[in-house]
């Protein structure tokens, strides 16, 4: 078709619609209005005092908007994204969970905004892209518009919170808050941006796989664009390291107002959908019918009815009638009841009262009361009624007809008459007669005084348990005699009289006539001729309507916003780069009315751009399209997955957002927890935030526990907390082994007052533990106790069998030549040894009589062989004293002498004996634990305050001025000896003796277990060397909960405790530990997979622990569901380190 004809068919198109051209390509101003509608009259920023955060920017302001003038006070609050989990990124839900998001702000009447800022300033350390969400109010005071935004602040943060799991908003520093700030001023250069995003629902990348592969996909959709959209934005101007600011601003429009354009809109596209096609055609008939009918009818009748009757009766009945009854009867009953109950009740009460009451009342009253009442009544009802009624009909009707097959006519006529007659009467009559009286006197006087003051506090624990058991036996007997006369008479008398006469008469009369007449001709003649047209500009516009009318529509049932989308930069080339991303990251085809697009403004609508984006206040141009939609025109009204593609959170990880990180695995979360031993605050997973809520601990789920992680992360503070929560609450006697000096902050806790020791190994200390070791405790037998010393001394420096039988055969010679094995046949045949010595001697077997209540008496030169066995533990006790630890060495000494010169591994292995042990035959060390009359009964520590209730802490401090082995022998003699003397003690409690129960904190526990390294370890020591040692501490671990004894371990290697001794241990506390077989060990004690690929995220999470966070299981419980570990942040005991000094005013010397 030429231009020509062209022009003539569009000439065409305009007759069939006027105008459609000019709806197409509105007619536009040559300039556009700018209206004066935004004054901003004061502004700042206000900051949260003592804190590097950001509270809210305000700004006082007057807006004018459809004629009218609003002034008050807008309030702008912004939170940063600075955590999103690595997970978001290949989850295709990003936008769908934020139009969950948009939904909800929606429904709360929140207005919305979202700013993106690019920060690349070398002159300060950059930020990178830097995402806040915030909320804004307006209102006619400060007050309202900060409380207002308060609020919506929080319904955005917990909206948030809810769609995107464990995700992170924080308020924005000073630094970024003053960039902001002042760059809404700096950067001149504005863009607006208008259209309809494409929302991508598809994951952003960083998964194991590709969602989409553009390579294989075929389609042109599936190489338009990629996954991500606002992340091209962020990385393109990271790229060119040009700073800028996207801001978008939103505006909820109400559902009747969606409702009233969607209606507008449906009436417009009707019309336009009417003009799409049509049919034209040309048709031609004739005919010509004609038909008469008519009809005439009559009827008539008339009737009479009479009837009349009489009836006449007369009756009369007498009767007489008596009876006689005797009765009689015999009951006999029995009943056996048993049962038994069972009631128990606990119950607590508080109550607090006071009451204080005053009052005086006289009363005197006195009431007569007379009454007497007649009633007569009398009445009389006649009535009668008569009807009479009367009719007449007729009809008449004529059809006819003419039909091209005949002729027809026909008529009727019809006539009726009715007449009738009724009457009725009736008549009664009644009478009554009543008369009361009554009469009353009343007398009444009272005098009342009252006064009281009541208190009361009160606070009640009751449990009480009843169990009963009853039974009751019952019989019982009735004899029962009656009798009754009876005597009746009655006259009955009775007359009727009726009449009744009846005449009936009936007359009817009818007549009918009918005519009919039929005449037709029906002639037809018929042309046709039509074709179908369509209209492609009408079709056109209508696709348009309809898809509009689409959106509205989905917008009338979830509703939408106005969306206003600003981006500045602070250069041309920034603008001219935004220019190009925009539209690439939102820009698309599909369910898109008008897309994405830029508009460059003149330099008056920059500056009034810019002065609304400064402002947070959206533009107000009003721009109409004539015939379909009046809006504004530098808003766009969107949907809220049109909205989402704007907001959702870009996994832009170079800004201030961490996008990259895992999310925190799921974990238990017990709010029920019984107990009242708090150890921290419980973590949600759901989230990501602490809680406090209180992990719990009771004394039925108590039970050995294992504090394991690497060093700085908590483990003390944990164990502290254990310590202090339980010697408080249930007074244990808990004793800490410390490798170090970190717990003597027990000194100062609350509530510990008086409860708390100190002793300290290191020489030269200022409280130091003056201890014999070689001196036998009180329950603990010679013999053993010498095999017990040698163990432990070769397992803390990691000696083979070797060099512990070097040990063990050095002290029994000690010992033999001091009598002090007194069980053993060497010490009963002994010239010296073998009978008491004196009457020291005789005095120690004389007091364990008495205290025992065992008779007889004793004297000196009695043999051993004729004592009891409690005598000669008590003689062994006293004889040890003369136990010095030079002696032992120098035994190890004389061995070393005896030694052949060939025999070079014997030598060796003596030589690394002497190394560690003659160290405590030197200096300070010798007096501090060899012989001497103050040496202390180490097996009585911690045994603190009364005698009738003796608990307390003692924290013995290893220091850092001691070397690692003596430390790590001594720490686990004194643990033997108190774990052996509390066995016994629980004996000895079954009798009636009063003991704590007792505890055990190992600080540095693979030290203290397992030993430490040496450098003349003996080289014969097989393998399994180490574990046949620590057996000893095994059997503590296993047995220990038995005798009411809990021993808790310090860790930062899990792998070196022994396997017994950590699975003992139902209680865990794990930090971050970063060793691959540590954290397989984690993971089977918290119930996941060490193995495999399931499960994975909780040995990775190990690895990154945050600092003061902890795994913690309480695994000691009969329910299932209470075994599950859970996330919490250890609570630390508030108390200040106290110096030798101070510790030496508090406890005195040794």
């Amino acid at each position: 078709m030429n231009n020509q004809g062209f022009l003539q068919h569009l000439s065409k198109i305009n007759d069939w619609l006027p105008g459609w051209s000019g709806w197409l390509k509105p007619k536009q101003a040559d300039t556009l209005d700018i209206p004066a509608d935004l004054e901003v009259e004061q502004s700042g920023v206000c900051f949260i005092d003592g804190q590097d955060e950001l509270d809210y920017l305000w700004y006082r302001l007057s807006e004018v908007e459809g004629g009218q003038e609003f002034a008050g006070f807008r309030v702008v609050r912004l939170l940063q994204l600075t955590f999103l989990p690595l997970e978001a990124r290949s989850d295709p839900g990003l936008l769908q969970k934020m139009r969950t998001v948009l939904r909800g702000l929606y429904g709360s009447k929140v207005s919305f905004l979202y700013l993106a800022a690019g920060i690349f300033d070398n002159s300060q350390s950059p930020v990178g892209i830097v995402q806040c969400y915030g909320v804004s109010a307006f209102a006619p005071t400060l007050e309202e518009a900060c409380a207002q935004s308060r609020h919506s602040l929080a319904a955005l943060k917990g909206v948030m919170s809810g769609a995107y799991r464990q995700v992170r908003l924080q308020a924005l520093t000073v630094r970024l808050a003053e960039w902001i700030f002042l760059s809404f001023h700096d950067m001149h250069h504005v863009l607006l941006t208008v259209g309809h995003t494409d929302p991508r629902e598809n994951a952003r990348g960083g998964s194991g796989g590709i969602v989409h592969n553009p390579l294989v996909e075929a389609g042109p959709a599936a190489q338009q664009y990629t996954l991500q959209q606002n992340e091209i934005l962020f990385r393109g101007m990271s790229d060119l390291k040009e700073e800028f600011l996207f801001l978008v601003l939103t505006s909820p429009v109400s559902l009747g107002a969606i409702t009233e354009m969607l209606a507008g809109l449906a009436e417009n596209t009707s019309t336009w959908a009417a003009w799409q096609n049509g049919v034209r055609g040309v048709s031609f008939g004739v005919s010509l019918p004609a038909l008469l009918s008519g009809l005439m009818a009559q009827s008539a009748s008339q009737g009479f009815g009479e009837s009349q009757g009489a009836a006449h009766s007369t009756g009369q009945a007498h009767t007489d009638s008596q009876a006689h009854t005797d009765g009689s009867a015999h009951t006999t009953g029995s009943a056996d009841t048993s049962g038994w109950s069972h009631t128990e009740s606990e119950s607590i009460s508080h109550s607090a009262g006071q009451s204080v009451s005053q009052g005086a009342a006289h009363t005197v009253g006195q009431a007569v009361t007379n009454g007497a009442a007649s009633t007569e009544s009398s009445g009389h009802v006649s009535s009668q009624g008569e009807g009479a009624s009367h009719s007449d009909s007729f009809d008449w009707g004529l059809r006819g007809g003419i039909q091209p097959a005949g002729v027809g006519i026909g008529a009727n006529a019809g006539w009726g008459s009715a007449d009738g007659v009724s009457s009725m009467s009736s008549e009664s009559d009644m009478s009554g007669h009543s008369e009361t009286q009554s009469h009353a006197v009343t007398d009444s006087q009272a005098d009342t005084v009252s006064q009281g003051v009541s208190v009361a506090n009160m606070t009640a624990t009751t449990h009480s348990e009843a169990s009963g058991t009853f039974g009751s036996h019952t019989t019982s007997q009735a004899d029962t005699t009656s009798q009754a006369d009876t005597k009746g008479q009655a006259d009955t008398s009775s007359a009727g009289e009726s009449q009744m006469n009846s005449t009936s008469t009936a007359q009817a009369i009818g007549q009918a006539a009918s005519t009919g007449l039929t005449v037709g001709i029906a002639p037809s003649i018929s042309a046709h001729n039509s074709y179908q047209w369509q209209f492609d500009p009408a079709i056109l516009v209508t696709q348009i309507l309809r898809q509009q009318q689409g959106l509205l529509n989905l917008a009338s049932k979830e509703g939408a916003y106005y969306t206003d989308v600003y981006a500045m930069a602070r250069t041309k080339q920034g603008k001219q780069a935004l220019m190009g991303l925009i539209p690439e990251a939102f820009h698309g085809t599909e369910d898109v009315i008008t897309g994405v697009q830029t508009r460059d403004l003149t330099a008056g609508e920059s500056e009034y751009i810019g002065k609304h984006a400064q402002a947070f206040t959206p533009s107000t141009r009003v721009e109409t399209v004539p015939e379909v939609l009046s809006g504004y025109m530098d808003s766009t009204l969107l949907t809220m997955l049109q909205l989402a593609a704007y907001t959702a959170p870009g996994m832009f990880e170079q800004g201030s957002a961490l996008t990259v990180q895992e999310s925190t695995p799921d974990f238990a979360f017990r709010p029920d927890m019984h107990g009242d031993v708090v150890l921290g605050w419980q973590w949600s997973s759901e989230t990501g935030q602490l809680t406090h809520t209180p992990l719990k601990l009771s004394f039925e789920r108590h039970f050995h526990t294992a504090f394991c992680g690497d060093t700085g992360f908590g483990k003390s503070v944990a164990a502290e907390r254990l310590a202090y929560e339980t010697t408080r609450q249930w007074h244990f006697r808990s004793v800490v082994l410390d490798f170090g000096q970190g717990w003597r902050r027990a000194l100062n806790w609350s509530g510990l007052e008086g409860r708390v020791d100190i002793r300290q190994l290191y020489a030269g200390a200022p409280r130091p533990l003056r201890w014999n070791i070689l001196k036998v405790p009180r329950r603990s037998y010679p013999g053993r106790y010498r095999t017990l010393i040698s163990e432990l001394f070769a397992n803390a420096g990691r000696m083979g069998p070797r060099q512990l039988g070097f040990l063990r055969r050095a002290l029994t010679q000690v010992y033999i030549n001091l009598g002090v094995l007194t069980s053993d046949p060497e010490v009963f045949n002994h010239p010296t040894w073998g009978h008491l010595q004196n009457s020291v001697e005789v005095e120690v077997v004389q007091e364990w009589r008495e205290h025992n209540h065992a008779p007889g008496t004793i004297s000196t030169g009695q043999p051993l062989i004729d004592l009891q066995p409690g005598e000669l533990q008590a003689l062994a006790v006293y004889r040890s004293q003369q136990a010095d630890v030079r002696m032992w060495v120098e035994r190890l000494k004389n061995f070393y002498a005896a030694l052949p010169k060939g025999d070079q591994a014997s030598r060796a292995s003596l030589e690394g004996v002497l190394l560690r042990v003659e160290q405590f035959a030197e200096g300070q060390m010798a007096w501090q634990y060899g012989a001497g009359p103050e040496s202390l009964p180490v097996e009585d520590l911690g045994l603190l305050g009364p005698k009738d209730d003796p608990w307390g802490l003692l924290i013995v401090e290893g220091g850092a001025e001691m070397d690692e082995y003596p430390k790590a022998a001594l720490l686990a003699l004194l643990s033997s000896v108190l774990y052996f003397d509390s066995v016994v003690r629980r004996r000895e409690s079954l009798a009636g003796a009063k003991f704590p129960p007792m505890q055990i904190f190992f600080e540095e526990a693979n030290k203290v277990l397992n030993g430490v390294s040496g450098a003349a370890a003996d080289n014969n020591a097989s393998a399994g060397n180490n574990e046949q040692v620590s057996e000893v501490f095994e059997t503590f671990w296993r047995d220990g909960r038995k005798y009411q004894i809990f021993l808790h371990l310090l860790a930062q290697t899990v792998s070196a405790i022994p396997p017994g001794i950590l699975s003992s241990c139902n209680n865990a506390f794990f930090f971050q530990t970063k060793h691959p077989h540590d954290r397989d060990l984690v993971m089977a004690h918290i119930g996941r997979s060490e193995k495999g690929v399931v499960n994975t995220e909780y040995k990775r999470y190990l690895a990154r622990i945050p600092r003061q966070m902890a795994i913690a299981k309480l695994g000691y419980s009969e329910d299932v569901a209470e075994l599950e570990p859970i996330l919490v942040h250890p609570l630390m005991v508030p108390g200040s380190e106290p110096s030798d000094h101070e510790i030496l005013e508090k406890l005195g010397a040794y």
